[in-house]
C-alpha cells in the first residue's frame, strides 16, 4: 500500500523510509507540504486509491509551528478521501494533536517514535483505509468511528482505539489471531486492549475459533 512520509529532517526520512519499505510500503517521501503534493501528483496517484500518510507536523519554512502540517494534512485529505493519516508531533503538543484530530487525522503520535509503536499504528491505519475502500465498492457508507474530544486528546484516542478493536474483533468472528494480524498486534497485546475495554467474547465464538475463551476481560 501507499504510504506518504512527509518529514524536513533527511536523516530520519531516510533511516525510516528504508525501515517501512523493508516492511512492504511503497513509501513516497518528501520534505515538506509542495514537494509532497508534487510527488503524488507525478505519481498519478488515484482520488480512490487506500492509502496512509505518516506526517510530521512541523514543516519548512516554519519547522517550530504546525501550521504547514495542518494544512498539508488538510489538502491530502480532499484530494485522497481513502487516506488515512497518522501525525507526529512533540511530546508536549497536546494542542496540535488535538488540531490534527479535528482536521480528519486517523492517529497521532509522540516523537521520538518508535518502529515498535509506529508500525502497528500504520497497520491499524491501512486496515480501515481497505475497509473504507471495500465499503465505498460495495455501495455502503464508509467506516466511521466518533470520539468525544472534551476529556483531551488521550481519551479521544482511547475511544477510537476501543471501537476500531471492537470492529475488527467483529469483523473476523471475535477470531483474536486473526484479529490482532489485521490490527498489526501481537495476540498477547489485543488481550491487553480487551481486558483495558471490557470487551469479551462468547464461549460459542471461541470455541468454533479453536481458541481458548477469554472469559471475562474486565
Amino acid at each position: 500500500m501507499p504510504l506518504v512520509w512527509v518529514e524536513d529532517d533527511p536523516l530520519l526520512s531516510a533511516w525510516l523510509a528504508e525501515s517501512l519499505a523493508e516492511d512492504g510500503w511503497q513509501v513516497l517521501a518528501a520534505q515538506d507540504r509542495p514537494s509532497a503534493l508534487a510527488l503524488l501528483e507525478r505519481h498519478a496517484l488515484p482520488a480512490e486509491q487506500p492509502c496512509v500518510a505518516l506526517l510530521d507536523m512541523g514543516l519548512p519554512p516554519r519547522p517550530a509551528r504546525p501550521d504547514e502540517g495542518l494544512l498539508l494534512l488538510a489538502q491530502l485529505l480532499v484530494r485522497w478521501p481513502l487516506m488515512h493519516a497518522v501525525v507526529l508531533t512533540g511530546q508536549s503538543e497536546n494542542a496540535v494533536a488535538q488540531q490534527a484530530v479535528h482536521a480528519g487525522a486517523f492517529d497521532f503520535l509522540a516523537k521520538p517514535v518508535s518502529l515498535a509503536a509506529l508500525r502497528p499504528a500504520l497497520a491499524r491505519a491501512a486496515w480501515f483505509a481497505r475497509r473504507q475502500h471495500e465499503l465505498l465498492a460495495q455501495g455502503r457508507v464508509q467506516l466511521s468511528v466518533r470520539a468525544e474530544l472534551s476529556g483531551g486528546v488521550r481519551e479521544a484516542s482511547d475511544q477510537v482505539a476501543e471501537q476500531m478493536i471492537r470492529r475488527v474483533l467483529a469483523a473476523n468472528g471475535f477470531n483474536v489471531t486473526a484479529a490482532a494480524r489485521s490490527l498489526g498486534l501481537e495476540r498477547e497485546q489485543l488481550y491487553y486492549h480487551m481486558k483495558k475495554f471490557g470487551i469479551q467474547r462468547q464461549p460459542a465464538t471461541a470455541a468454533r475459533a479453536g481458541e481458548p475463551d477469554a472469559g471475562r476481560t474486565a
